[in-house]
C-alpha cells in the first residue's frame, strides 16, 4: 500500500472510531430525547448534547484525556476513573467495529480495486463514499437502538434519504443507482417511480393524519431497554445496559483482530478489505446485540405480547387498502403521456426514487402478508421506513438482495445465540442494516453470479468434422 492510500487509510478508521463515540451517544440518548431527568440538581429535557459527557454511575464528568475512543477504555481497563464501577465493553466495541467498517470500505473502493478502475480517490467516487458511510453511520445506530428498544427511530432512515437525494446533484457517480429514460423500458419504469411515489406520499399523509406515530416507529417501546433496570417513569438519569463475560468478548474481539491481521498479510486485497468490513460488523454486533440481564422467558413474552395487537388481521385488511394510491397512480402514470428529462440528476432521482419505493414497498407487503398469515404484527413500520431509505442509497437492484439476505443473517445469529442459551428474540432492524452494509460489496458479485445462472455464456462453436476445402464452395 503506497503511503498516501496509507495516510488515508489511517484517517478513515480514525473517523471511524470518533463517528463510533458518538454513535455511543446517540444510541444512548435518541430513544430518549425530551425525556425529563434530574442530573446534578438540575431537571430537563435529555438533549443530545445535555447532560454532558460523565460516568453513568458516580456522574463525574468524562475528561478530555478519557474520551479517546477505543484507547481510553483499554487504559482505564474499563473502569470509571472517579469510582470502581465499570465501563460497559459496549462502547469501545462499537467504535472500533465503526473503524473498521469505514476502514474496510475506503480500501475496498480505493485501494483494493474491489469496482475495477470505477474508484480514483477523490476525483471518481468520493461522493459515493461519503453517501455509503452516511448510510453505515445510520445503519450502525439504528441496530443498536432497535436492539435496545424494538424499535426504530424514522429521523435516521429519513436523514439517509435526504442524503441519497442530496448526492443526485453531483452528476452520475460509481455505484449509486440511477435510471436511464433513453430506452422503453426505462421510460416505462421512470413513469412507474413517478406515479408510485406520489401514490406512496398519499398513502404515508393519510397514515399520520389518521393515526400519528410516536417519534420512534409504529409500535409500542418496551418500558425500558433489555437489562438496562431503568424504567420510562425513572427522575435519574438511566444507567446504560453493562455486559456480563467481559473477558469472553475480550477474547473474541482479540481473536477477530488476530485473524483481519493474518488476512493481509495471506490473502489477497479484496478479501482482506472485505473481511475487515465484516469483522468491523461482527465486533459492533458483540457489543449491542447480548442481552444479559434479563431471562430469556421474560424478554420473549415482553416481545409477543407487543406484537399480539387484537384482531391484527382486521387491522392489516384495512392497511391493504392504503396500498392501493402507490399501484393505481404508478400504472396510471405508466399510461400518460408524461415529459421525462434525459439530465444526469434526473436519472439519479429516478433511481434514487425507484430504489426506495421498491425497498419500502416489498417490506409492507411483507408485514401485511405476514400479519394475515400468523395473527401478529409481522413487521413494525419502521422496517418499511428503513428498506425504504436503504433502496435510496443502493438502488432497486440491490435492495432485493437484501431483503433476501436478512433473514439467513438473523437465522445464523439465532442458532448461535441458541446453542449459548441465550435470549434469540431480536428485532429485525439489525439484519437490514447489516444485510445493507455487506451488500456494498456482495451485491455486484451476487448479481453477477445470478445473472449468469439465468442467461448462461453460449458455448464456443465446435470446428465441423468435414470442413470445406479452402477456397472452394463445395458441392
Amino acid at each position: 500500500m503506497e503511503l498516501s492510500n496509507g495516510v488515508i487509510a489511517f484517517f478513515m478508521f480514525v473517523l471511524g472510531c470518533c463517528i463510533g463515540s458518538f454513535l455511543n451517544s446517540l444510541i444512548w440518548r435518541l430513544p430518549l430525547a425530551g425525556r425529563r431527568i434530574t442530573f446534578r440538581g438540575r431537571t430537563g429535557p435529555l438533549t443530545l448534547h445535555w447532560p454532558p459527557s460523565h460516568c453513568p454511575h458516580c456522574h463525574a464528568a468524562v475528561r478530555w484525556q478519557h474520551n479517546i475512543p477505543v484507547w481510553s477504555w483499554l487504559a482505564l481497563r474499563g473502569r470509571c476513573a472517579d469510582c470502581p464501577n465499570p465501563i460497559s465493553i459496549r462502547y469501545p466495541l462499537v467504535e472500533l467495529g465503526t473503524g473498521l467498517t469505514f476502514l474496510g470500505l475506503y480500501l475496498a473502493y480505493f485501494v483494493t480495486g474491489w469496482y475495477g478502475t470505477a474508484f480514483a480517490f477523490p476525483e471518481r467516487g468520493f461522493v459515493t463514499l461519503i453517501v455509503d458511510l452516511f448510510m453505515c453511520g445510520g445503519l450502525l445506530a439504528i441496530s443498536a437502538i432497535d436492539a435496545d428498544w424494538f424499535e426504530i427511530p424514522l429521523v435516521i432512515p429519513g436523514l439517509m434519504a435526504l442524503v441519497a437525494l442530496g448526492s443526485i446533484f453531483w452528476g452520475l457517480q460509481p455505484r449509486l443507482p440511477s435510471l436511464a429514460t433513453t430506452s422503453y423500458l426505462g421510460r416505462f419504469a421512470a413513469k412507474f417511480t413517478i406515479g408510485g411515489t406520489v401514490g406512496s406520499l398519499v398513502s404515508i399523509f393519510w397514515i399520520y393524519w389518521r393515526s400519528p406515530a410516536p417519534a420512534c416507529g409504529e409500535q409500542t417501546a418496551l418500558t425500558s431497554p433489555p437489562a438496562s433496570g431503568a424504567g420510562t417513569d425513572a427522575a435519574e438519569v438511566p444507567t446504560p445496559r453493562v455486559h456480563g463475560r467481559v473477558g469472553v468478548i475480550l477474547g473474541i474481539t482479540v481473536l477477530l483482530v488476530l485473524l483481519l491481521i493474518a488476512s493481509w498479510i495471506f490473502l489477497s486485497g479484496k478479501t482482506a478489505s472485505l473481511f475487515t468490513l465484516i469483522a468491523g460488523l461482527l465486533l459492533f454486533l458483540l457489543g449491542v446485540l447480548p442481552t444479559s440481564g434479563q431471562p430469556v422467558e421474560t424478554l420473549a413474552e415482553e416481545v409477543f405480547e407487543e406484537t399480539a395487537v387484537p384482531s391484527a388481521r382486521l387491522e392489516m385488511l384495512k392497511e391493504s387498502l392504503l396500498l392501493l394510491p402507490p399501484l393505481v397512480l404508478a400504472v396510471a402514470a405508466m399510461a400518460a403521456p408524461i415529459p421525462l428529462p434525459a439530465a444526469e440528476w434526473c436519472q439519479r432521482l429516478f433511481g434514487v426514487l425507484l430504489g426506495a419505493l421498491l425497498g419500502g414497498g416489498i417490506v409492507w407487503c411483507a408485514r401485511i402478508g405476514g400479519t394475515l398469515a400468523f395473527g401478529r404484527v409481522a413487521m413494525g413500520m419502521g422496517d418499511i421506513y428503513l428498506m425504504a431509505a436503504i433502496g435510496a442509497v443502493l438502488g432497486w437492484p440491490m435492495v432485493w438482495i437484501v431483503f433476501f439476505l436478512a433473514p439467513f443473517l438473523a437465522l445464523a445469529w439465532a442458532a448461535v445465540w441458541k446453542l449459548m442459551g441465550r435470549s434469540n428474540v431480536l428485532p429485525y432492524g439489525p439484519w437490514l442494516s447489516v444485510a445493507a452494509i455487506l451488500i456494498l460489496l456482495l451485491g455486484p458479485p451476487i448479481t453477477h453470479w445470478y445473472r449468469l445462472q439465468l442467461f448462461p455464456p453460449a458455448p464456443p462453436h465446435a470446428a465441423p468434422l468435414l470442413a470445406p476445402p479452402a477456397g472452394g464452395s463445395g458441392g
